[in-house]
């Protein structure tokens, strides 16, 4: 990252781009909402950001159901199949893939882990004087050789930056990510190795950094 780090480690919170009543107003693909379902509406406009915003702040902008939304905001989902971000015969899911496999290596190449990337799971983004993508990924953990979700965060804009802001095992889901081979290891490398990344995602919290 360069010397000024604050608007790229900032959580972009939620707002309202443009409602079902506007004159421009164009359904997102990812939304399933039609008038005919949801007469009358569900959610107040305002009420939908006040979701939105929740579902931000609890995963840093990674999980978020967009399906339901009426209104447009901030943040979209990516479509892994278009060509939103790229030009043909390639994919979004193409891009993300190569984003995320340069996360992962940066990752490794810190901690001294050996994760292998598998797959692209899905990806929400926003506007940030590019595209800052977060990207929820699958990876093998040597340690167990069990399937297991990374995410990071990328600032992207093709032809003209790529910075990526950080990468991290998904918090929360149950399962220790270890990184080493467990018949190359002690058991007391191994642990101060978690300990490691345990301690920095920790910093980082406290530092206001988007973790």
């Amino acid at each position: 990252m360069g010397e000024f780090e604050g608007w790229t480690s900032w959580l972009e919170p939620g707002y309202l781009l443009c409602k079902p009543e506007d004159p421009d107003y164009q359904k997102p693909a990812y939304s399933d909402w039609t008038e005919e379902n949801d007469t009358p509406p569900k959610y107040s406009p305002e009420e939908e950001l006040a979701l939105l915003d929740e579902q931000i702040r609890a995963s840093d902008g990674f999980d978020i159901d967009f399906t339901h939304f009426r209104c447009v905001f901030n943040y979209h989902l990516a479509l892994l199949d278009s060509h939103e971000f790229v030009e043909k015969p390639e994919t979004t899911r193409d891009l993300l893939e190569r984003l995320s496999r340069s996360s992962l290596d940066d990752y490794n190449n810190e901690y001294g882990t050996e994760f292998e990337f598998v797959k692209v799971v899905k990806a929400n983004f926003h506007c940030c004087c590019a595209l800052m993508f977060l990207i929820t990924f699958e990876v093998v953990d040597p340690y167990d050789n069990m399937i297991k979700l990374f995410q990071a965060r990328v600032r992207h804009a093709r032809n003209i930056v790529t910075e990526y802001i950080f990468c991290r095992p998904k918090p929360n889901q149950g399962v220790e990510c270890i990184g080493i081979k467990k018949d190359v290891v002690g058991k007391d490398v191994v642990l101060k190795n978690v300990k490691k990344q345990s301690d920095l995602r920790s910093l980082n919290l406290q530092s206001g950094v988007g973790f």
